[in-house]
């Protein structure tokens, strides 16, 4: 059995024990068992500590049944019984106080002012989160919500734990019922929480630090709320107000009236996106007019056998449209070669009655390919393995062996 000096002492950054045993587990990790540790294992939405013990990274740590396992970048070449001295990445430690803590706050308040119980909660490396019993939650709740909060993290109030049998945890308003019999800890934030945790936690409130709630979403259900605590709302706000500055320089604009600046940005991005636009559209016009000024004659009809690169096949399927649009006897075989793909697009216009799906499927083959559609449109895309001429090529003949289909 190791003993969990964590628990008589939070605080405690570095500490000595003896070997029980040590070992390599079947995932070939090496590992350590010490007769009493600081070192708080996984459990309870809480990650588990991180530091070293004899200079050796402790990467993980886990409890099974009695004992608290430390799971070790290399192994420890040393006999049991042996004293070691083990040290707390105490940074990580704390910053798992402030978290774990501040969400028995966090839920205690959205329980007491609006009847909504924590489900689950995730403390993450740098987000939390907590999954509440309600599928509504609003912004004037979450403000009411985080006021209550930081008001009790200012008065810094005590956080105490105590050890109970049986049911003798009766006695406490728990949240709820403890899911082990024996040996339970209850943790109690003087006057609004009762919990019964085998989480660490700081003496009091005003170590929580601040609280924020950073966002929501339906999940399940409920509503998964996201938030922070202590430091990391600090490392937070200096990103966010790096961010900000940045963005005032940018825009040459005070910090109150950026959401002005950036309505009049998307403003002027929209009208310069239209221009552009009009004028892409007018350049496409004497694109489509060159094309079918260029087609070659096919028996009685047009046709326009061409390829484009680094075009988007949305543009293209546009260009190919307009085309068989103004010329009724238009027939458009085009390929469009993006990086390492190839597009083909067949298209007729009204009056030539070829089945442009069938060519389609016999040219596709070539690279590798998919598609289809309708006899008088088609097109499908592939590996570029032959070259546009190549394909065009060979689209072409399918089209002189194709026979005309009655519509």
């Amino acid at each position: 059995m190791t003993k969990a000096v964590y628990y008589e002492d939070a605080y405690i950054k570095q500490f000595t024990s003896l070997i029980v045993q040590t070992g390599v587990d079947q995932a070939e990790r090496p590992y350590v068992i010490l007769e009493e540790t600081a070192f708080y294992p996984t459990g309870g939405g809480q990650p588990s500590d991180q530091g070293t013990i004899e200079d050796i990274p402790v990467i993980d740590v886990e409890k099974s049944n009695d004992a608290i396992i430390h799971y070790l970048k290399s192994p420890l070449k040393m006999k049991q019984g042996t004293k070691v001295t083990g040290r707390l990445d105490w940074e990580r430690r704390f910053d798992h106080m402030q978290q774990h803590a501040g969400q028995h706050l966090l839920s205690a308040v959205f329980a007491d002012h609006f009847g909504w119980q924590t489900t689950s909660f995730h403390l993450g490396r740098e987000i939390n989160t907590i999954d509440l019993s309600t599928d509504s939650l609003s912004e004037a709740a979450v403000h009411e919500v985080e006021q209550a909060v930081n008001t009790v993290v200012f008065e810094h109030r005590p956080i105490t734990a105590t050890w109970v049998e049986g049911d003798d945890w009766q006695r406490y308003p728990l949240r709820k019922p403890p899911t082990v019999s024996e040996n339970i800890r209850i943790v109690m934030i003087d006057r609004i929480d009762y919990n019964a945790c085998g989480g660490t936690h700081p003496k009091g409130t005003g170590e929580i630090g601040a609280v924020k709630v950073l966002g929501w979403q339906r999940h399940k259900q409920g509503t998964r709320v996201s938030f922070i605590c202590g430091w990391r709302v600090i490392h937070d706000f200096g990103k966010k107000q790096q961010l900000l500055k940045q963005l005032t320089q940018a825009l040459n604009s005070p910090e109150d009236e950026l959401p002005t600046a950036i309505d009049q940005l998307f403003d002027r991005q929209d009208k310069l996106q239209k221009k552009v636009e009009e004028q892409n559209d007018t350049l496409l016009d004497y694109e489509i007019r060159d094309l079918i000024a260029e087609a070659q004659p096919f028996h009685t009809y047009k046709l326009i056998s061409t390829s484009f690169v680094d075009r988007s096949v949305k543009t293209c399927q546009k260009l190919v449209g307009s085309i068989t649009d103004q010329e009724p006897r238009a027939i458009v075989l085009a390929v469009i070669h993006n990086d390492a793909r190839l597009h083909f697009i067949a298209a007729r216009g009204t009056e030539p009655h070829y089945n442009m799906n069938a060519i389609v499927r016999q040219a596709l083959p070539f690279i590798n390919g998919k598609g289809g559609g309708r006899p008088e449109r088609a097109q499908g895309g592939g590996e570029a393995v032959v070259t546009p001429d190549f394909f065009l090529k060979h689209a072409t003949q399918f089209l002189e062996k194709e026979t005309l289909v009655e519509e």
